[in-house]
């Protein structure tokens, strides 16, 4: 559980890093650096009281599965560039601007490199992070149209290893990615794909979440590319829930609204 463990106490420290160095910002340089247009509370505002409030644990369950897909925003609120982060001499290899910055907190140091780039109808970022001015390593790439009604986030926990003085194997690193597409009827259309491993196996989970624009909806929970878990619910929040093994319904049930 090594992996874990360093995973866990860097990245508490990252996020602590990323909120520090976001407080004392004024204007993000430059004025043309944009960030991520994506609101989950948009999506959130859309679900019927009568699902947020109920009592009901497969509710509750359902509801956190559509807050999980769209975890991606309380990292991205923390990605601002500070105002006193510096243009770097070099551009970044895809020709982006690039821009960076310190913190540094107990005798350890974070830099930092955020580029932004438009091209083709998109917006485009990505951040690198280096520890202890060692080698930097990726850790977040995304993209998004620019109407912001599709794109997509993903974060790359593998460089926390170093973190532990471990070499960094592109096998074990662990990856979120986020995704969301929000169609001409105005529903929205959100996936979460997480690809990890622990000291035993290697495992896969998805959600599958659509939020219709009256508010109904469906996720589907998947583990190992089988799907394990089914809800769905209606525009007054009631709903219904299947659990399935080895891809065979087994145990299914409903909820009312609160």
């Amino acid at each position: 559980m090594k992996h874990r463990k360093n995973l866990q106490g860097l990245t508490a420290l990252l996020m602590l890093a990323l909120f520090i160095s976001g407080c004392n910002k004024e204007d993000v340089p430059p004025d043309d650096f944009k960030q991520l247009s994506f609101d989950s509370e948009e999506v959130m505002d859309l679900l019927p009281d009568g699902l947020k409030n109920s009592n009901d644990e497969n509710a509750q369950a359902c509801v956190s599965y559509v807050e999980s897909a769209l975890d991606m925003a309380g990292f991205i609120d923390n990605m601002e560039v500070p105002d006193d982060a510096t243009r770097s001499l070099s551009k970044s290899s895809n020709g982006a601007d690039t821009w960076q910055w310190s913190w540094n907190y107990g005798g350890e140091s974070f830099t930092f490199y955020w580029s932004y780039e438009e091209r083709s109808g998109k917006r485009y970022w990505a951040m690198d992070i280096s520890y202890n001015n060692g080698p930097r390593y990726n850790y977040i790439d995304a993209w998004e149209t620019e109407d912001g009604n599709q794109g997509e986030v993903i974060y790359n926990w593998g460089w926390a290893a170093i973190y532990g003085g471990e070499d960094v194997d592109d096998a074990e690193f662990l990856y979120w990615k986020y995704a969301w597409n929000k169609d001409s009827s105005g529903a929205y259309h959100l996936n979460f794909y997480m690809d990890g491993y622990d000291d035993e196996y290697d495992y896969l989970v998805q959600y599958d979440v659509v939020v219709n624009a009256d508010g109904s909806g469906s996720v589907d929970y998947y583990m190992e590319d089988e799907v394990f878990y089914h809800m769905e619910w209606d525009v007054l929040g009631n709903g219904l829930w299947v659990y399935y093994s080895e891809g065979v319904e087994f145990l299914s049930g409903s909820w009312l609204a609160g």
